[in-house]
């Protein structure tokens, strides 16, 4: 379906847009995570804690969070932070070294998979003068995405939007609201595209952003990862169904005036209030 208004901006979705993942990734990186803390978190006496005290404190962040109908948006600092003050601990290197071997734990033995169309389509986009960002429901930082898509090939982007340092997730539209501020154009002139019908099409279209449903990736999601099928009811609605990222450069989508604004860089200090409705895949800690 064409929409009805053209764009000037695009954000793209991590998990099932830009990259995938296997079966196994969860589990590999949730035990790289509990390392790194082990190394990093010791007890008074100068002793490391066991993998299961630590994952009890994760899993106590993740139960207060959930009761409150949120997803666990903290940046990794304050979750490192927070393990050591639940488990009465103390770090044994600066808390910035810390978060940074927290956030960056498991992905350069156990990488994610580039999706390869993301190599053509988003250079040729920015060469159209159409600004590409990522926004992404994830425990990690900005800086760990950008030294991972780097590592793997993947073009640069203008920003990566994270919910943690958002401190909002999808469908949220503060988070969608920081992709805006970051390009420097209306939510409005911006295209959003994802693979989750609730996240990313209904919390585009609730900030007033354009939204596609991208499918390309589903056939390589996990078995514990439904897709989102595109409700009947919801097929008339002004929004686009892709199975190939290469479909974003039709021309009837983007604005003459693309280029024009100011892209800026950098995490905003405005954390809105409100329920996230979905934990994100890597916002799970």
């Amino acid at each position: 379906m064409a929409p009805r208004r053209k764009f000037r901006a695009l954000s793209l979705d991590l998990w099932f847009t830009v990259l995938s993942y296997d079966a196994t990734s969860d589990r590999h990186w949730l035990d790289a995570r509990t390392r790194a803390v082990s190394e990093s978190v010791r007890r008074p006496d100068g002793g490391r804690f066991d993998d299961a005290e630590i994952l009890g404190a994760l899993d106590g962040l993740r139960h207060a969070a959930e009761k409150r109908g949120l997803t666990v948006e903290m940046v990794p600092s304050d979750v490192v932070q927070h393990i050591a003050d639940t488990l009465g601990g103390r770090l044994a290197r600066p808390l910035e070294e810390v978060a940074r071997r927290y956030s960056d734990a498991g992905l350069a033995e156990h990488p994610p998979i580039l999706n390869p169309e993301v190599i053509d389509v988003v250079p040729a986009l920015e060469r159209k003068g159409i600004p590409v960002v990522v926004v992404s429901n994830t425990a990690r930082s900005e800086a760990t995405w950008h030294d991972v898509l780097r590592s793997l090939g993947a073009p640069p982007f203008r920003s990566i939007v994270t919910s943690c340092e958002a401190r909002a997730g999808k469908p949220r539209r503060e988070i969608f609201d920081e992709a805006a501020r970051r390009l420097a154009v209306a939510p409005e002139e911006i295209l959003h595209v994802g693979d989750r019908w609730t996240l990313d099409v209904e919390g585009a279209l609730g900030a007033g952003l354009g939204a596609g449903l991208y499918r390309g990736l589903w056939p390589l999601y996990p078995p514990d990862e439904p897709a989102d099928v595109l409700p009947p009811e919801r097929g008339d609605r002004d929004v686009l169904v892709l199975d190939r990222l290469a479909d974003l450069l039709r021309a009837d989508l983007w604005d003459a005036r693309a280029g024009e604004g100011r892209p800026t860089d950098g995490p905003s200090d405005r954390h809105g209030p409100g329920p996230s409705t979905d934990r994100g895949r890597d916002a799970r800690l």
